[in-house]
Order: structure tokens, then sequence, then C-alpha cells
């Protein structure tokens, strides 16, 4: 089995010291889930933990189903729009990808408890229902595009900041492709050191598209005694699909044999054919990752009068078992203007690697204001501690210490709001809501927000619902990642840095039938 020796970044920028800085990022990448919801649900800002009778308590509050008086089965499809905005050494671009798929498709089943004496109809346990339920739980299609002239570094920055590294295959493709050089005073010393043959003001371009998702099935039963107290319970068998194809290129010329002596760089080799030239280097990558896991979910809903209804559930951290490949190539194209050109075509490297994830648990809590004809008002929090995700690896130890030890220094816990209200003018019923998601790192910002609204319609037992949501979030990433130590660039620990806008539309549509 081979494991890759990376830190080329394509997420958040984060001061990471291990070389295994992608199984960092991926254990917060999917442990970042959303409760895959009804229209109506999302339409109020997800904000449901205190009001359930809606398919979408199956997956997240299951006692939210002791509320439901009738069976109901409902489809929601969904629609995106994902554009990405980056700002990367003053020169933006965008891009953007249409998606449509099915957010949800739920059932739940109610089933009153039978009497055999003459206890009071609205005293005790008066049902037992049951709801089973796909939800998409993590929507990761999108595309990520930025380029510019960078005048601070190259890609052979980078590849001599890593030749520092015994046996590195990135690295000695670059060196084969003449993008780096063994400094001639460090040869055959035990701290042997490689300078980029590569100058600065190349162009540089970065473009990564992901697809796939996380869902999961939920089987749950939700039980009402005395039309108070309502709780539940569920079991969630989660999965994960992920694919990341990434293709970064750079173009510009190469260094010539003055300003190398100029730097006092003693150049090992005796031959260099291609200084003073021009080149075109493309660097791909290719990440797919399977999983499955389970979970679990307790809850319970208090009503303490008709207008007033409060809520707590508890999610467990869901316990992944987790294949993942990884491909990487370089490739590499000279011109000289005295007609000398040549291709450098390295053989694209694979990696293995099966591990387990536990993700961080979840505490809810929510209040609900209703008053019946009119509307109602709803809010919810949510603590995650993301300091609490663990990963291992059974057959790679050190890449289980490196990655758990990142996690503990870099991430820490956060707390999520949801805010919705509902208005009804019958039969149709209009919403808005909000969600703001906290910042999991320590030491780097991120902000994630959506705002949502639509409307209802009932008739009879049949209900169409349709929801508008607009999630923003930004943060900062960089194309490679140059330790601070590197002798040739400065003392910044990064690559330069490209802000990322990411703008994501959302159209629901649910159908609901009652029986």
């Amino acid at each position: 089995m081979k494991l890759k020796n990376i830190i080329l970044l394509t997420g958040i920028l984060l001061p990471v010291s291990s070389a295994f800085a992608q199984y960092t990022e991926d254990v917060l990448r999917f442990s970042q889930t959303e409760n895959g919801t009804t229209s109506r649900f999302t339409g109020l800002g997800g904000a449901q933990t205190a009001l359930g009778g809606d398919a979408s308590s199956i997956a997240s509050n299951p006692a939210g189903l002791g509320l439901f008086t009738k069976s109901e089965f409902s489809f929601t499809p969904g629609y995106t729009n994902n554009k990405a905005t980056g700002n990367y050494l003053n020169t933006s671009s965008s891009i953007q990808k249409d998606r449509a798929g099915i957010n949800q498709v739920a059932v739940a089943f109610y089933n009153p408890t039978k009497r055999y004496d003459n206890s009071e109809a609205s005293k005790g346990w008066l049902s037992v229902n049951i709801g089973l339920a796909y939800n998409k739980t993590n929507n990761f299609n999108g595309t990520t595009d930025y380029s510019g002239v960078n005048p601070n570094s190259s890609f052979g920055d980078y590849l001599a900041d890593i030749a520092r590294n015994p046996n590195d295959v990135l690295a000695d493709a670059g060196y084969e492709s003449y993008l780096i050089e063994l400094d001639g005073t460090t040869a055959n010393t035990q701290n042997e050191r490689y300078f980029p043959l590569t100058d600065i003001n190349n162009n540089q371009q970065n473009t990564i598209y992901r697809t796939g998702n996380q869902s999961e099935v939920n089987f749950s039963l939700g039980a009402n005694y005395s039309n108070q107290l309502y709780v539940g319970a569920s079991i969630g068998l989660a999965s994960i699909n992920y694919n990341a194809d990434r293709i970064f290129t750079e173009s510009g010329s190469t260094l010539d044999l003055a300003s190398i002596n100029a730097q006092g760089l003693n150049v090992y080799n005796e031959t260099l054919p291609y200084l003073d030239g021009n080149y075109r280097l493309s660097y791909s990558s290719n990440q797919e990752t399977k999983g499955t896991g389970v979970n679990g979910k307790l809850g319970v809903i208090y009503r303490a009068n008709p207008n007033f209804r409060v809520g707590f559930s508890f999610v467990t951290p869901t316990w992944y078992s987790i294949s993942d490949t990884y491909s990487e190539g370089l490739n590499n194209r000279f011109n000289k203007a005295n007609g000398l050109s040549e291709n450098f075509n390295n053989d694209q490297e694979y990696y293995e690697i099966n591990y387990t994830l536990r993700t961080p648990y979840r505490l809810n809590g929510g209040v609900a204001f209703i008053v019946n004809n009119i509307g109602l008002i709803t809010g919810d929090i949510e603590f995650v501690d993301y300091a609490s995700m663990h990963f291992n690896s059974d057959d790679e130890r050190e890449t289980t210490i490196n990655t758990n030890n990142d996690i503990r220094d870099m991430y820490q816990s956060a707390v999520n709001f949801k805010v919705g209200a509902e208005v009804k003018l019958n039969p149709i019923m209009l919403r808005v809501g909000y969600n703001t998601t906290g910042n999991p790192y320590q030491n780097a910002t991120y902000t994630s927000n959506t705002i949502s609204g639509g409307f209802g319609y009932r008739v009879n037992n049949i209900s169409f619902d349709l929801t508008y949501a607009s999630l923003t979030s930004k943060y900062d990433t960089s194309p490679y990642y140059i330790s601070q130590d590197y002798p040739y660039y400065g003392s910044t620990g990064s690559g330069d840095i490209a802000n990322i806008k990411n703008k994501r539309n959302n159209v629901f549509a649910t159908i609901g039938l009652r029986f």
C-alpha cells in the first residue's frame, strides 16, 4: 500500500504541520452535514427541533414523529446552482455549475395505540408512529477556479520544499522534469536542499471539480404521551460518495545561469539544457472516497401549552468505514528560443488507504411559539464539538497520529443558529428563515449563512411546498503550501492565498400525501 505525502491544499487554508493535510480536511468535510429536510422546514431555516409533525423529523428530532395524526408520504426534489468566485493575486474569476437531484423521500405511519379499558382517549400513550426516510445530508457538487500572475513564488518552490523529504515521488518528478535542482553546496549531506529553476511572475490557474454527496437512510420511532410529551429514537445508515479532480497549470520563464549564481547557489548538475527558456507545467490529481456509517438519534418535545413547545435532541457521532484512493501526476514542456523543446510526462502515481472516522456528536435545543390560524416562530441552537473527531488507520500509524494531532490543534467546538417564521393565509402559508454556521477552525476564517423563503399550499390531504434558499460561504485557500523554514521564499508558511466566495442557490419542492 502506498500513502501520499503531500500538502496540496484544495479547501480551507490551514496551518498544517503534518504531511497528511488531506485527511485533516476530509474529516471535517464529512462531518459538516445538514439534515435533509422537506421544503417547509428548509423555508423555516431548518429550525425544527421543537416543531415536529413533519417528515423531516425522521432524520432530525424523531420525537416529532409523535405529533403525526395521519400517515404521510413526502417527496422532495431539488435544483442547485453553485457559483464560486475567486480572488487570487488581484485577479477575480468565477465559475458556476447546475445540478438537480432528490433531497428527501420519506414515509411516516400513524399507529394509534389500542385501548382495552375506559381510560380517557387523551391520556397515556396515544400513538407509537414509525418513520422511514432517505435524506441528502451534504452536497459536494461544485467547481472552484482561480488564476493570476504570481510575483512571489512558483510551483517549483513547492517542489523544492517537499524535496527535502527523502523519496518524495512528486519531488522526484519535478527533479526529472528539470523544474528543480540540487544545491551543490548541500549535496551528499544530511540536509540536501533543492532550489527552483522556475522564475516568478508566472501565470497560474487552479481548478477543482467536485461531485458526490453524503446521505442517510433513517428508521425512526416517535411516541405521543397525553398530547403533551413526545419522545423518539432513530437509527441512521449513512454513506459517502465523494470525487475531486484538480488541475493546476503554470507557465512562465526558467532562470538563467547568471541569476542562479547571483543567489549564491551552486548548480550540482554539470548541464542544465533548459535554462533561460519557457515552460508550462501541469499538475493533476484525483480523489475518490467512499464510505458507510451508522449513527443514532434521541429526542424529546414538550408541549407546555397549545402555543409553546420546547425540544431537545442528541445525535451520536457517525462511525464511518472509509476507503480512499488518490492519484497525482506532473507533466512539463520546455521551449527555448533556439528551437529546443521537450515534453516530460511522468506516470500517474496511485495511493490507497482505508480508515475509520468518528464524526462529532451534536446537541440541539429549540423552541416554537405557535398561534393557530395565524402562524409560528421557531428557533434552534446546535452545539458541535469538531475537536472530538477521530481518525484511525490500522495500517498507517504515523498518519493516524499526525491527523489526530492536527484535529486537536486546528478545530474547535462551534454553535449553529437557526430561526424561522410562518404566516398562515389559508390555504396558503408564507415562510422565511435564516441560519448561520459557527466557525470550526481555531486559527482560520470561515463563514456560512443561509437565507430562505417560500410558501406552502394545503387542500384536503394533499400539500405542496416550494422554497428558495441561498447559502453564502467564504474561506481562504492556496494552490500549494510552502513551509515556514523554506529558504528560498520568505517566511509566510503558505503559498499565495486565494479568497473564495461560494454562493449556492437552491430550489426545493415537496409534494405530500396524507393517508
